[in-house]
């Protein structure tokens, strides 16, 4: 008799078990991946701030990603470290962050696990250093794939020629919707109307001045009510930072009872199938806008970062942007009414997409089964 071959064992590197519901829907794409690709062929485990809420929420083995000797110890017996997906590689949060990631593909580097940078959305990369040592590791990488063109553009112009270089998508894109009734659970617990079309709206906080910010989402929040002529729900992705910024941003409103806000973190899947009822969204939250295009709901985006408007470029939506800190209220909501009717154009467009996508998505992990079959 022959032993059977043990699985694959890949360690997933990330912003995972910090409360963002971004990161998670990342993680969520990773495992439905390779779940819908290598089945059993495959274990992962994820490198997570909060190993136990990881395990719970995916179903998957967890470490803690700040110890060096769990890191070593995870690492010994792992075939393959996936960097990301995610925006891990940039400097503009901190390079402290930037260092980490990296120092964590130098681990496995050291203990001769091959690495892959998966689905990364690269940069910003402000400072030399920082592009210095992007290049250097990526260079050694089995595998890169980036999320969009701008990623990969960027690579090559800080030096990086490893030929194993690919164009995919979002791992988020690779998600499927939570059941209708778990979709239901969560708009009853949350006080959701289920009878209702609802405008979806994802903010952070952004900037020096929390509490001016604040006063312009307000604005917004109620010109869109007044334009669109629909209830809004707020949608917190880092819970419980948004939950805390959206409660300051409706207590500047003239009614703040007239409004609708998720309170609890809830999992990518249900949040996912929750975006697919809405009328519309709009979203300062890169995956709120993501999960709008998975599930071909018409979105509007208020970019702070280069990574927004690469992804509404990539969606075919790059009309309905706008700069988070110089809108006009009155304007965007005009914007967002003009959206809605002409939604049904919208959707059919954003269906259409919607599978080339999910396909771009899965390509991630048959990159990384390819790396480990050929051994």
């Amino acid at each position: 008799m022959t032993s059977q071959k043990r699985p694959y064992r890949i360690a997933v590197s990330g912003y995972y078990g910090c409360g963002n519901a971004g990161d998670e829907a990342v993680l969520a794409g990773i495992r439905a991946s390779f779940s819908r690709l290598a089945g059993e062929e495959v274990e992962l485990v994820a490198l997570s701030q909060n190993p136990t809420e990881t395990s719970q929420l995916h179903g998957i083995p967890s470490a803690y990603r700040m110890s060096r000797k769990t890191l070593q110890e995870t690492l010994r017996n792992t075939d393959l470290l996936l960097s990301g997906g995610g925006s891990l590689l940039q400097d503009t949060t901190s390079v402290r962050s930037l260092l980490y990631y990296l120092w964590v593909c130098r681990l496995a580097m050291k203990r001769n696990v091959s690495v892959m940078f998966y689905a990364q959305g690269m940069g910003p990369l402000h400072r030399t250093v920082s592009r210095k040592l992007v290049a250097w590791v990526a260079n050694r990488c089995a595998a890169i794939t980036v999320r969009d063109p701008a990623s990969a553009d960027l690579l090559k112009a800080i030096g990086v020629r490893n030929p194993n270089l690919e164009i995919t998508a979002d791992p988020a894109f690779a998600l499927l919707p939570a059941p209708t009734e778990a979709v239901d659970a969560l708009m009853m617990q949350e006080g959701l109307p289920l009878d209702t079309p609802l405008l979806g709206v994802a903010l952070r906080a952004w900037g020096q001045d929390r509490e001016e910010t604040a006063k312009g989402y307000a604005l917004l929040l109620e010109a869109l009510q007044a334009k669109t002529g629909l209830p809004i729900v707020l949608l917190p992705m880092h819970v419980p930072d948004d939950v805390e910024f959206g409660a300051l941003v409706l207590r500047y409103t003239k009614h703040p009872e007239s409004f609708y806000s998720l309170r609890h973190a809830h999992s990518p899947e249900v949040l996912l199938g929750l975006t697919s009822r809405l009328q519309g969204v709009v979203a300062m939250r890169l995956h709120t806008l993501i999960f709008a295009g998975r599930v071909g709901v018409p979105m509007f985006a208020l970019s702070y970062d280069p990574k927004v408007e690469s992804l509404m470029r990539g969606l075919g939506m790059e009309a309905f942007c706008a700069d988070w800190k110089t809108f006009s209220a009155e304007e965007i909501a005009g914007r967002v009414a003009e959206l809605l009717t002409n939604r049904e154009k919208h959707v059919s467009h954003l269906q259409t997409l919607a599978p080339l996508l999910e396909a771009k998505a899965l390509r991630n992990a048959e990159c990384a089964m390819e790396i480990l079959r050929k051994g």
